[in-house]
């Protein structure tokens, strides 16, 4: 008889898998879904210690922006008989399947991203250039922005189009989005950091300040996390 996940098996299957897609740390998901660590492990870890409930998991998909029901889409966890490493009728705890939600994202410049609002404001009518399908699952507030300028050839040129996720956790080494309030101007830059201290840091050697420290008067948006190439 054939081995089938059950619906626990594959609602942790599922958000190992977007966990690892977006890469979600343990903490980061503690944040977003406002749990203590030790919760999240619960249901979370590599290894289920406790199920995901109908009214949890319908609260975890609208927090991380998932359709609905999608923690529950078994997709490709049914293994295929045979399967190397696998016994006939097992299932992937951790297999993958191409299920991303397809709902419409604002595509805004830089002039408007960086303008003193509230991130909310971007799914305003008149804000956003235009609406485009998500290229990606996404959290809720993310926005895709597009780059103007130089100072960050040859990896991202003007025209190119980022997803901005402000609802994760960015960290030293991410390409991030930052506005300062005040003036209302805003810039998309790696950031890094030295003796302790963060800076916004421009790739391309002939630009000019290369090095932007992040000072208080600037605010991290949020950080890129896929790139939408030209055909």
């Amino acid at each position: 008889m054939n081995k089938y996940p059950s619906i626990p098996d594959i609602r942790h299957a599922n958000l190992r898998r977007i966990m690892q897609e977006r890469e979600i740390t343990p903490a980061e998901l503690s944040r977003i879904l406002n749990k203590s660590p030790g919760q999240v492990g619960q249901f979370a870890g590599p290894t289920r210690h406790k199920g995901i409930g109908d009214d949890p998991a319908r609260e975890i998909e609208e927090l991380l922006g998932l359709s609905p029901y999608e923690l529950d889409n078994p997709g490709s966890l049914l293994a295929k008989p045979g399967a190397v490493g696998e016994e006939p009728g097992a299932y992937f705890t951790d297999a993958t399947f191409q299920a991303y939600t397809r709902g419409k994202i604002p595509v805004v410049g830089v002039t408007a991203a960086g303008a003193a609002m509230e991130v909310i404001d971007l799914y305003q009518p008149g804000v956003a250039d235009e609406w485009i399908d998500a290229p990606k699952n996404y959290t809720p507030g993310s926005f895709i922005l597009r780059l103007t300028g130089f100072s960050m050839q040859p990896r991202f040129w003007s025209e190119d189009r980022v997803l901005i996720e402000p609802a994760l956790e960015w960290n030293p080494g991410d390409y991030v989005f930052a506005k300062r309030p005040a003036s209302g101007d805003g810039t998309f830059k790696k950031l890094v950091e030295e003796d302790g201290r963060l800076f916004l840091y421009a790739l391309n050697p002939e630009f000019s300040p290369r090095y932007i420290e992040l000072t208080p008067d600037w605010q991290i948006v949020g950080k890129a996390t896929f790139r939408l190439d030209k055909l």
